[in-house]
């Protein structure tokens, strides 16, 4: 027997962006649910260990007021904190997350895992796999990078106890006495390095760049410096700093621009400061490609290549892909056909209106796969803030009907299922 229950807005996705707007809509008193494990991306997906490239000042999750910054968290528990100079750790923003939610959206956040997304009667219908069905007027993916990590094509077929991608990651413990190789030269690849080298893992990084970058480590700036490339919440720099203050105006540009910057060198790839010097003792492959990778017994085998021409074999018990993300919706295996094929596409992202809107008319993306519509600053958690203020108001004031689209062709009669209700709608107070 199927439950059936309703509510006004379905927030999918229980990190950062899912958490703030969440607060926001509680605040507005919006009726929604919030599903997903509170962090789960977080606890889950990144290695125990890790340090936030992003400054402790722009890595506070924005709540219905100014009273709960990561720097107000740390002062209640009395954690060392410094807006730049003390680099956050993995372990206290999961616990800063977790507080804002108990703070701001108690007893909202449901772990839920959504398994399809179709068109319902007053507009979508959710079916979550504990076998709960939910419809909702809107419906806001706020899913993060996780679900589309990006492997190199020949390497797919590489059986899964050989290779994975770096946001499979997580516990490192199944790597354990594993020779393993880490490819890319961002800050996946020098961090998960690190700590593999640090936990008595034999590790060695490859890489197509002929050097690694790090962000500079920080330190007081002068005021030259402060007005010649002024300090945001994305990074340094005057464009930096117009993307992570404008989005609103981003979306403004053409659809070529604002790819531009929502992927531009400026922002990567490039290490934390603090991997360089855990970095040493990492044995370096730079300005190698990968031209093959097969299986040789129970061990995989690279052929590797530098510009030159030149060529050798590298061996490994596992291979960790640290090579990115690419924004492509229909990974998510939860959006249906009907869905999927309304969608308009920029590459593999949503074209979103100023209100974060698909095509799809009440299904809206924050978040990462948002940055094609709004820039780069969709990338961090310090973009959380735009997202949570203008959907909170613009959910709280629209109240029309979501137009319908094509209904899936109905089962059978005696196939059927049958519904019980389970919660009327009701306003969160």
């Amino acid at each position: 027997m199927t439950r059936l229950s309703t509510t006004d807005v379905a927030i999918i996705g229980a990190g950062p962006y899912g958490l703030s707007l969440a607060a926001h809509l509680q605040k507005r008193k919006v009726e929604y649910r919030l599903f997903g494990e509170t962090m789960g991306v977080w606890k889950n997906n990144m290695p125990a260990g890790m340090l936030l490239k992003s400054y402790p000042w722009a890595s506070s999750i924005p709540g219905p007021d100014a009273q709960f910054s990561l720097r107000s968290f740390c002062a209640e528990r009395g954690y060392p904190y410094h807006d730049e100079l003390i680099p956050l750790p993995l372990d206290r923003f999961i616990e800063y997350g977790e507080a804002f939610q108990e703070r701001f959206v108690a007893g909202s956040c449901e772990r839920g895992t959504l398994t399809s997304l179709e068109p319902g009667p007053d507009g979508f219908r959710a079916r979550f796999a504990d076998g709960e069905t939910v419809d909702a007027r809107r419906v806001v993916i706020a899913v993060g990078l996780s679900p589309f990590g990006h492997l190199p094509e020949d390497v797919g077929r590489l059986p899964s106890q050989l290779r994975s991608h770096s946001s499979d990651y997580g516990s490192l413990e199944h790597l354990d006495g594993k020779e393993t190789v880490v490819v890319g030269s961002g800050a996946s690849a020098t961090d998960l390095a690190a700590l593999l080298h640090e936990r008595g893992i034999p590790t060695t990084l490859v890489s197509r760049q002929s050097r690694l970058r790090f962000a500079s480590r920080p330190r007081p700036r002068t005021m030259v410096e402060r007005l010649t490339a002024p300090t945001s919440g994305i990074g340094q720099g005057w464009s930096l700093a117009i993307c992570a203050r404008y989005p609103q105006l981003i979306h403004l540009l053409s659809e070529d621009a604002r790819t531009g910057l929502a992927y531009g060198k400026a922002l990567g790839p490039f290490g934390s400061a603090s991997a360089k010097e855990r970095m040493a003792g990492v044995p370096l492959r730079l300005g190698q490609t990968i031209c093959s990778a097969d299986v040789r017994g129970d061990r995989v085998e690279m052929l590797l290549a530098d510009a030159a021409g030149q060529r050798q074999v590298l061996q490994a018990d596992h291979i960790v892909f640290a090579t990115g993300y690419r924004i492509d919706v229909s990974r998510l295996g939860f959006l249906s056909p009907a869905i999927l094929n309304d969608l308009r596409l920029t590459g593999g992202a949503p074209r979103l209106t100023r209100d974060y809107e698909t095509s799809v008319p009440g299904l809206h993306f924050v978040g990462p796969a948002a940055a094609p519509s709004f820039g780069p600053v969709c990338r961090f958690v310090y973009g959380s803030r735009y997202p949570a203020r203008h959907l909170a108001h613009y959910l709280a004031t629209d109240r029309k009907r979501v137009p319908r689209l094509r209904l899936p062709v109905p089962a059978k009669a005696n196939a059927t299922p049958e519904f019980v209700v389970e919660r009327e709608s009701e306003v969160l107070s």
